[in-house]
């Protein structure tokens, strides 16, 4: 018999656990660690400056802005290394949050900032993070993965509680400057734990696996983007606005930021058992029936004998494909292509992620601002969050053993 993912995974960490252990804390304190405690910033400064839900919300058009810049990010990482590009790229992304914590009310300096965070700190996400996963992690490369990327979730957990009481007696703007300091500390100490670079794997790397070209011509490239798009929109439109969408169902104001850190509280878990499930079992059907289960999170809120009950049984299942689509999408992207190009891949792969989120971010805002209500927008999220797990299903598979280019 041969050896389990446990048991595989233990052989390779042996070599691998400080690049496992640096790329926890890079991704948990890198351009990741904003999106569960957004919503407690948007809230703030719309109570402050009076701006309407779409007004600040705009501000996530710099997620498709963002989104031109990743496949050279993911170019510029595949071949100088992580290292250099994810440490220059924690400090300014520190840089931008203390600048944010200075802005006035003027929605064109908080929209610029906004902008600068997301383009200047993008290579201290998955994109470089990730490859020294995937390069260290072969045959137990789905959890390696998945615990790597729930250094995003312990953030979540954590950043909530500690920022709750600071933007309560502090205000945002000491919320920003603590922000900014957990993302320079933790950048620098994800960088010295790092190992492989990169690199050192380019030759070995080089016959195998599809330039981001080749990858560009294969129905799976297209088809795992469009799912990567579905559950974008769907998990992080809803979690920019989870504060203001618990206050309308009834859920006491004190308590939302304990639902931010229940929500990725439950990320943990089920993010570990979807790795070790997509090493041991057939990937495309564990990836949708996670996106399925998150679904019927999103049903809750519509049906449900309590708005309180309704909030934290809905937010636990939500919690299963929160930050699911980097999972998937690192997963996916060096079995369907290989290692050759990954970052860059996985560049071109974030265009649809970061297109989604802004879609999802402007829909419910839109939709409130039109409707007084989020129902019309968490019905589209359901929708969404299905039509990404039938992609899922059917997603093609492609031969990484691409004839080298000249």
């Amino acid at each position: 018999m041969g050896e389990g993912p446990i048991s595989t995974f233990t052989l390779e960490l042996r070599s691998g656990w400080a690049d496992l252990c640096g790329a926890t804390i890079g991704l948990a304190c890198g351009v990741g660690l904003y999106t569960p405690i957004s919503s407690m910033f948007f809230r703030a400064l719309e109570i402050e400056f009076h701006w309407s839900k779409t007004a600040i919300v705009i501000a996530l058009a710099a997620l498709p802005i963002t989104a031109v810049f990743l496949p050279v990010v993911g170019r510029l990482v595949d071949r100088f290394g992580v290292r250099g590009v994810a440490g220059t790229s924690a400090v300014l992304m520190a840089a931008t949050f203390l600048a944010l914590s200075t802005i006035g009310g003027s929605l064109v300096a908080f929209y610029a900032g906004f902008v600068a965070f997301n383009v200047l700190g993008s290579a201290t996400g998955p994109i470089s993070y990730t490859r020294p996963v995937a390069q260290r992690f072969v045959a137990s490369r789905g959890t390696a993965v998945a615990i790597a990327l729930s250094g995003i979730a312990i953030s979540g957990v954590i950043l909530p509680a500690l920022l709750g009481p600071i933007i309560a007696h502090g205000g945002w703007r000491a919320g920003y400057r603590l922000i900014a300091a957990v993302a320079l500390v933790g950048g620098a100490v994800a960088i010295m734990l790092i190992r492989s670079s990169g690199k050192s794997y380019q030759r070995q790397e080089r016959q195998q696996g599809l330039t981001r070209s080749q990858a560009l011509k294969t129905s799976a490239f297209w088809c795992l983007g469009a799912a990567i798009f579905a559950v974008s929109a769907a998990s992080v439109g809803f979690v920019s606005q989870l504060q203001s969408v618990a206050f309308e169902y009834g859920v006491p104001i004190r308590q939302t930021a304990m639902l931010l850190s229940v929500t990725s509280l439950a990320v943990l878990p089920s993010r570990l058992i979807s790795g070790w499930a997509l090493d041991a079992l057939r990937p495309e059907r564990v990836a949708a029936a996670f996106l399925l289960l998150s679904s019927v999170g999103l049903m809750l809120w519509l049906n449900s004998p309590g708005p309180v009950i309704n909030a934290f049984a809905g937010s636990i299942l939500l919690g299963v494909s929160l930050g699911s689509e980097h999972a998937f999408m690192s997963f996916f992207c060096a079995r369907r292509f290989g290692l050759r190009a990954y970052s860059a891949i996985f560049g071109a792969l974030a265009v649809f992620l970061y297109f989604g989120m802004a879609a999802g971010g402007l829909l419910f805002a839109m939709v409130h601002d039109r409707t007084a209500s989020y129902a019309g927008a968490i019905h589209a999220s359901i929708g969404l969050m299905v039509l990404s797990a039938v992609l899922f299903l059917n997603l093609p598979k492609t031969s990484v053993l691409a004839v080298p280019v000249r």
